[in-house]
């Protein structure tokens, strides 16, 4: 049995300070082997692809009755591109360019809009639309639906703040179609992590003004809301 979970920061189980939900999740499911391929900034196009990439890696010698797949969405404002270029600028706490795919010649920059690094002062200043990146985002979150439907596989996604669908993306022209094809049925009944453990949390942020879920807050938010949701599905 595998637990393969995606997102950013809120998800990612590199760093040894804190342990986020997929790592209180994997100690309740002790019958699951855990596969993480979250990364700290990055945005919904990785989170996609690393998750449908690690996937397919999986059902090589995996039925997909033995997966169970759970994805944290990001910001839309963040962003990705490929290159084999791989000298972007000063970014040395976070592996930027980024790769997954073992063999490959390139890597995947992550963008952010709050960074001062050449492609991210080039991108925002020229490219960025919010809207665009409203459709990025809902393409992403459905390709990955689609993808694990067509194979039968069990998953849960949620968003790691309301930041992830604005109220625009109900009623935007551009933005509303593809908001309507969303499978909210498979998403955790909370409008973000971070609104969750704000609003609902014995415990505090640990380290204003930085709103990242402390180790505590993670595991509230998987005993209350993930298990709980994951029985009601009978997932587990």
């Amino acid at each position: 049995m595998k637990l393969i979970t995606s997102g950013c920061s809120f998800s990612e189980c590199i760093s040894v300070h804190i342990d986020t939900w997929p790592r209180h999740l994997t100690r309740e499911l002790t019958k699951f082997e855990h596969i993480s391929v979250s990364r700290g900034s990055q945005g919904n196009g990785l989170i996609s692809r690393r998750l449908i990439h690690q996937v397919t890696e999986q059902l090589k010698n995996n039925d997909a009755s033995n997966l169970l797949v759970g994805i944290m969405w990001s910001g839309p404002d963040r962003h990705d591109y490929f290159t084999q270029n791989f000298d972007i600028g000063e970014l040395n706490w976070q592996e930027n360019p980024t790769k997954f795919v073992k063999d490959s010649t390139g890597a995947w920059v992550i963008l952010n809009p709050w960074w001062d690094i050449p492609p991210a002062n080039l991108y925002y200043s020229k490219f960025y639309d919010r809207i665009g990146h409203c459709v990025y985002t809902l393409e992403h979150i459905l390709r990955t639906q689609w993808f694990l439907k067509s194979h039968n596989i069990k998953y849960f996604m949620s968003t790691y703040t309301s930041e992830v669908f604005p109220d625009i993306m109900k009623t935007h022209a551009e933005l509303d179609y593809l908001y309507n094809q969303i499978d909210f049925s498979n998403f955790l009944p909370v409008v973000g992590e971070y609104e969750w453990c704000k609003e609902r949390s014995n415990f505090p942020f640990p380290a204003p003004p930085d709103q990242h879920p402390g180790t505590e807050q993670h595991k509230e938010f998987t005993d209350q809301v993930i298990i709980p949701f994951l029985k009601n599905k009978n997932y587990i």
